[in-house]
């Protein structure tokens, strides 16, 4: 009885064993192969703009809406600038009487050009007396006093004259001083009245505010986001130890949750200069040259940057490889380690480029 129930479990131990030790096995496969630089980060439109506030104040307007197409020079939003108002008004008023008190017309110039005038007459009628008595002195047909009374109003009346051309040209040009003066003012709160008033620069799309109209707002915040609908860019970043292995041009293969089993291509356009020591990531700029299936900013992708590729490639298994580059095959009914030449590697998969053939039978370490 007791030999015929252990011979079953034997059975069964060895069926174990058996099962346990069987090795796992692949043979090389020929296809395309990628060495690529992996790559995350989000989708943004080309030649993206943030809108930022310039002054403090109260967000009053928002004149655009999230989607829209906007065009150079349109207004976006308009700050409260309540004060500026009050003095840019003064300041127009104050040049509007400037330009009028330099005006030919102006009370001020005829006034001081009716006194010059009048100084003129004065002076004419009071040179041509002093001649005549000058003359009738001479002939000693008036007397030395009187002679000395024209004398003396002639010589005021050219003093008076000379004064009054001094002061028509002074008020000239000061009434010329105080319409610059009231320009230059003017103009300088019509300027900075556009501080309050967020234009665009340029030709583009709206794609998101970040600010509600009654916020209050201060100088260098973020009020919203436009951007060119030429296409977009992949905003990229890439691990430090992998800097040396990409460049310019190189071409680059994106995938986005957003639009599942799909696969997007593109062109490296910029490498920056400087490595995030937060994170010890480089950021790199990829056009995406595939038309997306919808225009959205800031959607997560994925991307690798292909250092290079190669069609028919002799690909095994990654784990398959061992310590110092060689691998174990099943030939003429051994386990043996045979001498291989890596190539091309990417995460799971290594190209072969000496020591296999297609036909070799691989056995797992």
């Amino acid at each position: 009885m007791m030999s015929s129930y252990q011979f079953p479990t034997l059975l069964i131990l060895m069926a174990i064993f058996s099962a346990c030790s069987k090795p796992d096995t692949s043979r090389p496969e020929t296809k395309l192969v990628r060495e690529a630089v992996y790559a995350s980060g989000f989708v943004e439109a080309k030649e993206q703009v943030e809108l930022r506030a310039q002054v403090d104040g109260i967000l009053i307007r928002q004149e655009v809406q999230e989607g829209e197409m906007v065009q150079a020079g349109q207004l976006l939003f308009l700050i409260s600038g309540k004060a500026l108002d009050s003095r840019l008004t003064a300041a127009q008023i104050s040049f509007e009487i400037a330009q009028k008190n330099a005006s030919e017309e102006s009370p001020v110039i005829q006034e001081a050009e009716n006194s010059l005038q009048i100084a003129k007459e004065q002076y004419l009628n009071d040179s041509l007396k002093y001649q005549r008595f000058s003359r009738l002195l001479d002939q000693r047909a008036t007397s030395q006093s009187q002679y000395e009374n024209v004398k003396t109003a002639f010589e005021s009346s050219r003093l008076t004259w000379k004064r009054s051309q001094h002061q028509f040209t002074s008020k000239q040009d000061q009434v010329k001083r105080e319409l610059e003066a009231a320009r230059r003012d003017f103009l300088s709160l019509s300027d900075e009245l556009g501080f309050y008033q967020v234009k665009s620069d340029r030709e583009g799309i709206f794609f998101q505010s970040e600010k509600e109209v009654g916020e209050l707002v201060r100088p260098g915040e973020i009020l919203g986001t436009m951007g060119s609908m030429d296409g977009f860019i992949g905003n990229l970043k890439i691990d430090e130890q992998d800097i040396g292995r990409i460049k310019l041009g190189q071409k680059v293969l994106f995938e986005m949750d957003a639009f599942p089993g799909q696969q997007f291509s593109g062109e490296l356009i910029k490498i920056y200069a400087k490595v995030d020591p937060a994170d010890q990531m480089l950021r790199v700029d990829a056009s995406i040259l595939d038309e997306l299936p919808a225009k959205f900013t800031g959607l997560a992708l994925e991307a690798n940057i292909l250092i290079r590729e190669k069609e028919d490639a002799l690909i095994i298994p990654g784990n398959f490889l061992l310590p110092g580059d060689s691998v174990q095959v099943y030939e003429s009914g051994k386990v043996k380690k045979v001498k291989v030449k890596p190539g091309i590697r990417t995460l799971s998969e290594v190209e072969i480029l000496e020591g296999l053939d297609i036909n070799s039978q691989l056995i797992k370490p």
